[in-house]
């Protein structure tokens, strides 16, 4: 197809986006090589570069801006810059994009980022901002165009359907420059003829997709792959979804997913949400999959009457988001646990817990701890803190947390559990108590008081409470108190 010709059916075609040729830019400055001059004049030939780098950059963001217009582009646009870290320098809207979204100018709608953000439908933006973010992370591993379709709120609240493509310039080491795009308002047209094109550029990012009418769930195929092809096919797009599940699809997600492919239920979230996801995993690919219904056209009354499912690999996301994890959990382990006690430390409590609600806390401290230390010894000492330690974790439930919180003295936070409840606690962990022996010394017996503050309250509104019901225990010993707010 000649240039012109495929230029024609861009302008005639509602959210056609397919200018893939990008402008060649090779004629900028070329930079000063500092070698060639003296080491006097150097610094001052370093900072000539720097301007011209700028210049070039401003003169390359020009031609390809040029450029996406001269190719049939002529709507709204968005450029994004970065620098060599790629994070994000500056956004910029045109005025076509103020004009069809209601806006008057930059002071109506400033440049930034947050500007394209408030624009998004309130219930879809967490997942667009997600996207544009993923997006930019992965475009090394992306072709040149993108192609985006979704929803956009206009100033007068009211929602507007557009869809666009956007382009990565990158450098020569790789990393993104500028990433700029152009949308259109699609919203009027509702043809079934212009939603399958605007589908089959949404197609092009999944795995496997479909354009499925809503009257007799018929459909058409956008975009397949082996495993599908070797499911049995069916007329009806969701029993044909379901032979895939059978045939491909790990067997512990078969019947959330039986139960996910139901027509009723999809439109009720489509009409909802916007989208209803699943995620699954495919024994016949060995890879994760992110199943995705969409809207794809509408009736004049305004029921949906096409959907389109789509299927993205997110094998590559999942496993670097669980390497994340698993890094994040092997920290919390190592800072927040105590290397005696082996439980929470008060560096936990203080940053992860103080402004938790829950329903008790009780402090706890082992009594004439100092007395343990002279008979049996610092290391007996320890012995007991770590047996303590021990008892008291195998003392409460999952979801509790038991802490060291300083020397001898202990800290039981509860977020679920009632005050008979919490007494009897107590009283089972003081008769697990005798039980303890130091190995070297067995004639040291070992007894904690208890202070308890019971009441639905923040952690740190209990604490003070809780002091001084064990400042009364401490006066008996070996026993408890419990101060219900």
């Amino acid at each position: 197809m000649e240039k012109e010709e495929l230029l024609g059916d861009m302008n005639q075609a509602v959210g056609q986006f397919m200018a893939e040729s990008s402008v060649d830019v090779d004629d900028l400055t070329p930079l000063l090589n500092p070698e060639d001059y003296s080491a006097e004049e150097q610094e001052l030939v370093r900072a000539c570069n720097r301007r011209i780098e700028d210049a070039n950059k401003k003169y390359r963001l020009a031609r390809f801006r040029e450029d996406m217009f001269a190719n049939g582009l002529k709507a709204g646009m968005y450029v994004c810059t970065f620098d060599h870290d790629e994070n994000m320098l500056s956004f910029e809207f045109n005025d076509e994009t103020r004009e069809m979204l209601g806006y008057e100018d930059l002071e109506d709608l400033p440049n930034e980022f947050e500007s394209w953000v408030k624009t998004l439908v309130p219930e879809e933006r967490d997942g667009l901002v997600k996207l544009f973010w993923d997006t930019v992370a992965m475009h090394r591993d992306l072709p040149d165009i993108t192609h985006a379709t979704y929803r956009m709120m206009k100033k007068d609240g009211s929602i507007i359907w557009v869809t666009g493509a956007g382009r990565f310039i990158r450098r020569e080491d790789g990393s993104l420059e500028i990433y700029m795009g152009c949308y259109r308002d699609i919203t009027a047209q509702q043809e079934l003829k212009e939603h399958v094109r605007i589908v089959e550029a949404i197609g092009k990012v999944f795995n496997f997709s479909m354009f499925i009418d809503v009257s007799d769930m018929s459909y058409r195929m956008i975009s397949t792959n082996e495993y599908v092809e070797r499911a049995p096919k069916d007329p009806d797009a969701l029993q044909f979804l379901r032979n895939n599940v059978d045939a491909s699809v790990a067997e512990s997600f078969r019947q959330i997913l039986y139960d996910w492919l139901d027509k009723d239920k999809i439109l009720e979230a489509l009409e909802e949400h916007g989208t209803t996801t699943m995620e699954f995993y495919s024994e016949g690919a060995n890879r994760w999959f992110n199943g995705i219904f969409l809207i794809g056209d509408r009736n004049e009354d305004g029921s949906i009457s096409h959907i389109v499912y789509g299927c993205v690999d997110t094998t590559d996301a999942k496993l670097q988001n669980l390497a994340q994890q698993k890094m994040i959990s092997e920290y919390e382990e190592e800072v927040y646990t105590d290397s005696l006690s082996k439980i929470r430390n008060r560096r936990y409590l203080d940053e992860k817990l103080i402004f938790e609600p829950c329903t008790a806390v009780v402090m706890a401290d082992i009594d004439l701890f100092k007395m343990v230390n002279d008979t049996a010894g610092h290391q007996g000492g320890d012995e007991a803190i770590q047996k303590v330690a021990e008892l008291l974790e195998k003392s409460v439930r999952k979801d509790d947390v038991v802490i060291r919180y300083g020397g001898d003295e202990f800290m039981l936070v509860f977020f679920d559990i009632s005050k008979g409840a919490l007494e009897k606690k107590l009283k089972k962990i003081k008769a697990g108590l005798k039980e303890i022996k130091i190995d070297h010394c067995p004639e040291v017996r070992i007894t904690l008081s208890f202070g308890g503050a019971y009441g639905m309250e923040l952690v740190s509104n209990l604490i003070e409470t809780a002091d001084k019901a064990l400042y009364e225990s401490k006066k008996e010993r070996n026993t408890y108190t419990v101060i219900e707010l």
